[in-house]
């Protein structure tokens, strides 16, 4: 099918009259990489607070406040004396859902010459692979929002224009739970900080080579995406990872770190055909003219900083 995409009368000739049938199946990318990482404790633990928030409900976005509950001290009052009342301090934020979309076009004629002769692990149905594909473009899309917020991130973790160490990375772990965070946490790395990682490790030599972490390092880099859990963090080989200058910034995200809302905005029946209708992602159908539909695979989310306490950026040279 290199003479177009399939689905279009562009690519008919090639889909193979002639050839037979053939094999569709998902071209590798490093997108794989952001599927491994959905299901992570503190992605979860995201969604499910986005999902509790519910509906807006007439309103434009969600807010909330981060109330200093519990961080005094008492001190000592003479008795019959009445202690002096404290307020509440509060930091508040807000987060508004953009719609984002993606678009498909399928040739009535190409599709009905076509889809009978595909096979594989893709569904040979045009409709199967729409939502297949609408799951790993919310993906793609979700993780790629998360890592552009290590630009406004307070704190950080390495040094501009200086490749990634493991001395770095402990003494910003080490500040990151003296902050707070004694739950789970998730980092992101590209390959070039995951290499900076190794190469230091092996060259400081010695004990630090069999330390727990340097270990799990070794072992765990060989199992997907995954390059283990040290000190606390489970890190994650990812590619959406953006630039600043020079530097690549990873992200380490603790629980609460972060905030999600997704609005759910379901499709009018009379006005559009429904595909599919997921919660998070819808898919509508419609004619383009020609003989030609449009699938549209729309989204409405947005993220942001929640705890600038429990989000570092991981900045080292590209």
């Amino acid at each position: 099918m290199a003479a177009g995409n399939w689905l279009t009368d562009a690519g008919l000739g090639d889909a193979a009259i002639a050839i037979g049938a053939r094999t569709i199946e998902v071209a590798l990318h490093t997108s794989v990489k952001n599927q491994e990482i959905i299901g992570h404790p503190v992605i979860r633990a995201m969604l499910a607070q986005d999902a509790g928030w519910g509906q807006l409900m007439g309103n434009l976005g969600v807010g909330w406040s981060l109330a200093a509950i519990g961080q005094g001290k008492a001190t000592a009052v003479v008795e019959g004396t009445e202690a002096t009342a404290t307020n509440y301090s509060t930091a508040n934020a807000s987060l508004t859902p953009a719609r984002y979309a993606y678009a498909r076009k399928a040739s009535d004629f190409a599709r009905s010459i076509q889809e009978s002769m595909l096979r594989g692990e893709m569904s040979p149905d045009a409709y199967g692979m729409l939502i297949y594909e609408g799951f790993r473009l919310w993906g793609n899309t979700f993780i790629d929002s998360l890592v552009a917020l290590a630009s406004s991130a307070t704190y950080e973790i390495g040094t501009t224009a200086t490749a990634l160490t493991w001395g770095e990375v402990q003494d910003g772990i080490i500040d990151h739970k003296d902050r707070g965070n004694t739950g789970a946490a998730l980092g992101l790395l590209s390959a070039k900080g995951a290499k900076d990682l190794a190469n230091d490790g092996l060259a400081l030599g010695g004990a630090v080579q069999w330390a727990p972490q340097a270990q799990s390092f070794i072992a765990d880099s060989r199992s997907g995406a995954r390059l283990g859990n040290f000190w606390g963090v489970d890190w994650f080989l990812n590619s959406e990872l953006d630039a600043d200058g020079g530097d690549t910034l990873g992200i380490l995200i603790g629980e609460g770190a972060l905030a999600s809302k997704h609005q759910r905005v379901p499709l009018p029946e009379r006005e559009a055909r429904v595909v599919a209708d997921v919660g998070l992602f819808t898919i509508e159908g419609r004619r383009a003219g020609g003989g030609v539909s449009t699938f549209e695979t729309v989204f409405h989310f947005a993220t942001g900083i929640k705890e600038a306490g429990s989000f570092e950026a991981v900045r080292y040279v590209t």
